[in-house]
């Protein structure tokens, strides 16, 4: 199946062979899929919390496995339904943790409790990549106060959709911005339009808290009238 173009470019930023691909909060599996044909990783672990959609990945994952002799479960792909918060990262292996498809403040929590849960030794050397559904200030701010710095950030345009697909790591020295101050194109209409339409959510959002919400709103005013 083709990806999205939000997928896609989540998928593009893996480059090189990794030893280990966490797809997280993966709903049809469809990135990890992906990933698999090309041989993305010696390993992809799929996970979510939602029974039903990992049985159904599992039966998948079993019948592509069959037709095109990939290995077994445990060897080339694993299925794990549970909440992502508590997955245990392995230690001397290269690794690429992809949450995506959740709504910012979720994401956020569930990356504090993946640190939490795992030694800054293992965990210093993951490279996340992240693809929230809106709250991406609420986000990036949590992300800073965590120690991650960027790697990159971009803007997609998926289904009428804006996305921001972030990049980071523990070993970046690059502050993360609030408002992802290198991924704007200053003279690029769908990225004027992204904006707008954040302004315009945050200032409807004046109402419940109007000393935040203001800072919000001048931070992203700030972006390219500057």
């Amino acid at each position: 199946m083709k990806l999205s173009k939000r997928l896609a470019a989540i998928d593009a930023l893996i480059t090189e062979p990794e030893d280990i691909i966490w797809d997280c909060c993966c709903d049809h599996g469809y990135l990890g899929l992906a990933l698999l044909k090309r041989n993305a990783a010696n390993k992809v672990i799929f996970v979510d919390i939602v029974p039903d959609l990992m049985a159904n990945l599992e039966l998948l994952l079993l019948r592509v496995s069959s037709a095109q002799s990939m290995h077994s479960n445990n060897d080339q792909w694993q299925v794990l339904c549970k909440d992502v918060g508590t997955i245990k990262l392995t230690s001397d292996t290269k690794q690429v943790v992809v949450i995506a498809g959740v709504g910012g403040e979720l994401l956020l929590k569930l990356l504090q409790q993946v640190v939490a849960n795992n030694s800054m030794h293992i965990i210093q050397n993951v490279r996340f990549i992240l693809c929230p559904v809106q709250h991406t200030y609420t986000l990036r701010t949590g992300l800073d106060l965590l120690g991650l710095g960027l790697l990159s950030e971009q803007i997609i345009v998926d289904n009428k959709r804006f996305y921001e697909v972030i990049e980071v790591s523990f070993n970046s020295n690059t502050t993360l911005s609030k408002t992802g101050d290198m991924m704007w194109q200053y003279d690029n209409a769908v990225h004027k339009a992204y904006k707008q339409q954040l302004l315009n959510h945050y200032t409807k959002m004046l109402n419940k808290d109007a000393l935040y919400y203001q800072k919000v709103i001048t931070d992203y005013q700030g972006l390219i009238d500057s």
